[in-house]
């Protein structure tokens, strides 16, 4: 497909934090494959300012997936821009019906993996691919063939961390996951360990992990406590900076993967967290049946056997 072709594009990207790291390359490879287009983003609100600094778009327009109303304000938005070409990086029910109304009403293409999209990837079944392949996979239809892996606009300046032997903890999860979540109670044990080891211990998280964070805070000496100070970007250079990062599979855990820190990701064992911590050459994982069967001590045991802890 001639790239040449299409001239004004919109990026359709809702979600987890999870489902924005998983897209990030794919947003980078659409910017420099389609450097001579005008590139514009529909997300929701919360992700605006952080997106914006990627400057791969020149408009981000807000959908916040509320009622029809506002759905319809969205999809005639869409059509008085006049897009040829929407390159839908979500492939959600919701954005099916999107495509399926502006086809009435216009001539846009649509790219995606859903039944109403015009230039349609057929996704093989669930766990056969990691969510990031199957973007690429995508994105070759329209003539995207090479990966662009330069998301350096993510790093920000941490001068104010200046230790050495950096372990970044990741121990939060949302509120609807925290049957994927490995127990505070744990992490405190294996940060404890750690710090005994040499390491200094960051943690990050949002408000709502204040609680699992001060369990871990209780079991060291003095950990570098960033809860609520840690957008994506501070997780990123973070992560950039530290010996190595443990996380539960979760969207902060996916943004510090893309630093190519080497991770160790804890996890529940199936199909879709396999399919998730797939993609990662700089990731280890530690599965279970539940998180609890996940033991301290063999995380420390498998830490030292991977050697990314040399103390």
């Amino acid at each position: 497909m001639n790239n040449n072709q299409f001239n004004n594009i919109l990026v359709v990207k809702h979600g987890s934090l999870g489902d924005i790291a998983f897209s990030l390359l794919a947003m980078a490879s659409i910017k420099k494959n389609f450097s001579n287009a005008t590139i514009d983003l529909l997300t929701e609100e919360k992700y605006i300012n952080f997106l914006k600094s990627s400057n791969y778009f020149k408009t981000i327009i807000r959908d916040n997936r509320r009622g029809i109303i506002d759905s319809l304000k969205v999809i005639f938005k869409i059509k008085r821009n006049k897009y040829d070409l929407v390159i839908d990086l979500q492939n959600s029910k919701r954005t099916n019906n999107y495509w399926a109304l502006l086809k009435l009403i216009s001539k846009v293409k649509i790219n995606g993996s859903r039944s109403n999209c015009d230039i349609q990837y057929v996704i093989p079944s669930q766990g056969t691919e990691s969510p990031q392949n199957g973007l690429y996979n995508q994105l070759k239809l329209i003539g995207i063939s090479e990966i662009n892996k330069n998301i350096d606009w993510l790093s920000t300046n941490i001068s104010e961390i200046n230790k050495d032997n950096i372990i970044l903890m990741v121990p939060g999860v949302s509120k609807s996951g925290k049957d994927k979540q490995w127990s505070p109670d744990n992490f405190a044990k294996l940060a404890s360990s750690l710090e005994k080891r040499g390491y200094h211990i960051c943690v990050v998280g949002q408000k709502s992990d204040r609680e699992t964070i001060t369990t871990i805070s209780k079991a060291c000496q003095k950990i570098i406590d960033l809860t609520d100070k840690s957008p994506p970007e501070v997780i990123y250079s973070l992560a950039k900076k530290s010996n190595f990062v443990i996380s539960n599979d979760t969207g902060p855990g996916h943004i510090a993967a893309l630093s190519k820190s080497p991770i160790l990701f804890l996890a529940k064992d199936n199909v879709i967290a396999k399919s998730n911590l797939s993609e990662y050459t700089n990731g280890y994982y530690i599965l279970g049946d539940t998180m609890q069967t996940i033991s301290v001590n063999y995380v420390l045991d498998f830490l030292n056997d991977k050697k990314l802890i040399n103390k």
